[in-house]
């Protein structure tokens, strides 16, 4: 196997819906020097709700309740920064097909080279997280049907925003272990 093909992370097929711009001149080099997270400006800043004061019981934290105003907090900052957003005209039909935390395939109808940097907006509907910032570079661009896949190396994402795609991603291994095996009793039982 390739060295530079051996990946680091599981990966695995998901429908999400992605936003993206391709990188200006100053923020490319920006990530070439090492300094591309400095361009996350999502992750730079916690959420008031998810710093609870430490007088707050834990079993107040761990409830429905509190978990509802956190994704409820996060919408919000979602609409407040589409609003706001830097993003230009990239297509809302565009979609990543698969994850993992090094890296993602996306498709677009819009043509991307390779070898240049992006930055995405993932969304990820019903969770706490709900958005996620990543600077990522283009790999691979495949001519489909429908227009391009794209598959791209995260090169800069925040630490939590890692940790949660690998949690995401064994949860959806769980659901599809227990749908292949529920499948297969029910083949079996016939």
């Amino acid at each position: 196997m390739d060295h530079d093909n051996k990946r680091n992370y599981f990966r695995v097929d998901i429908l999400m819906p992605v936003k993206w711009r391709i990188l200006d001149a100053a923020e490319t080099d920006l990530v070439k020097k090492g300094l591309g997270c400095t361009l996350l400006t999502q992750n730079c800043f916690k959420s008031p709700i998810g710093e609870m004061p430490e007088q707050v019981s834990s079993s107040i934290k761990n409830n429905e309740i509190y978990r509802s105003i956190q994704l409820l907090n996060n919408k919000l900052d979602y609409i407040i920064n589409l609003m706001l957003s830097d993003f230009g005209t990239s297509s809302t039909k565009d979609r990543i097909i698969e994850i993992s935390a090094s890296g993602l395939k996306f498709r677009t109808i819009e043509k991307i080279d390779a070898d240049v940097f992006l930055k995405i907006h993932v969304l990820i509907p019903g969770t706490v997280p709900f958005q996620m910032e990543l600077i990522a570079k283009t790999l691979r661009v495949e001519k489909t049907d429908a227009g391009f896949l794209i598959a791209a190396n995260i090169v800069c994402i925040d630490d939590e925003a890692r940790d949660f795609i690998v949690k995401m991603i064994f949860q959806k291994q769980r659901i599809d272990i227990r749908r292949f095996k529920t499948n297969q009793e029910a083949d079996n039982s016939d």
